[in-house]
């Protein structure tokens, strides 16, 4: 998509579309006679000041040079207000720095990847003491058949020794799950409230995706900040 940042085209055709006859209401008194110009009442006040960003008075002479078809005069106005006209400075200097937005999806997508890498640690560290337990038994088929007199109804009826009274049904159900992930090179999953309790919980997309934003902010505005220190802008 081409995007047009400066207004200057803009401002050009400005004026004509302003002059078009659709815009305009003449005013007759009586006929007209040869050579008698008809007045024009035209009221631009507000849609200059709104187009152009400038103050009131300005807008006021721009409104006066057209009522008196002064074009010279509107044209003089016009080429003063092009250096203060407002500009998005920060979309201007986003193209520069990064012109294809690659660098601002890599680093959402990074910020992101950094906090699930981050709660995957944080539950990996949670169960490491357990895993190690589970990796003692032997075998894997050894360390299954543990997990199973741990954390299953099957422990709990044959009165093992290690089932884990202690905890809820569901806390059961999650380290059985994520020591068995562990256990046999899987992914644990990110959603374990139990591991993340200490560090907040579970992620929350709506935060993951603000952090992520402003991570790629963040990084653009650094970029921004060393493109005009090296040009010597202000």
């Amino acid at each position: 998509m081409n995007v047009n940042l400066y207004a200057e085209s803009a401002i050009q055709n400005y004026p004509a579309a302003t002059m078009n006859s659709t815009h305009c209401k003449q005013k007759n008194n009586g006929t007209s006679s040869a050579g008698k110009q008809d007045s024009v009442e035209i009221s631009y006040k507000g849609s200059f000041a709104a187009a152009f960003d400038m103050d009131d008075e300005t807008a006021g002479r721009l409104e006066t040079a057209m009522q008196n078809a002064d074009i010279p005069a509107l044209l003089e106005e016009i080429e003063k207000q092009k250096g203060s006209l407002p500009v998005d400075e920060e979309w201007h200097y986003r193209r520069i720095v990064d012109p294809d937005g690659k660098i601002y999806s890599l680093t959402y997508v990074e910020s992101l990847l950094r906090q699930y890498q981050c709660a995957e640690d944080t539950i990996k560290a949670y169960y490491a003491e357990a895993h190690r337990d589970n990796l003692s038994r032997g075998s894997i088929a050894d360390s299954m058949n543990y997990l199973s007199l741990k954390y299953t109804k099957f422990g709990l009826l044959v009165g093992s020794p290690y089932y884990r009274s202690d905890m809820s049904e569901a806390e059961r159900q999650m380290a059985l799950y994520q020591e068995k992930a562990l256990l046999l090179g899987g992914r644990v999953t990110i959603g374990d409230p139990y591991a993340l309790a200490a560090s907040g919980g579970p992620i929350n997309i709506k935060d993951a995706d603000r952090i992520a934003y402003q991570a790629a902010q963040d990084r653009i505005d650094a970029l921004i900040s060393e493109y005009k220190r090296a040009n010597g802008i202000a």
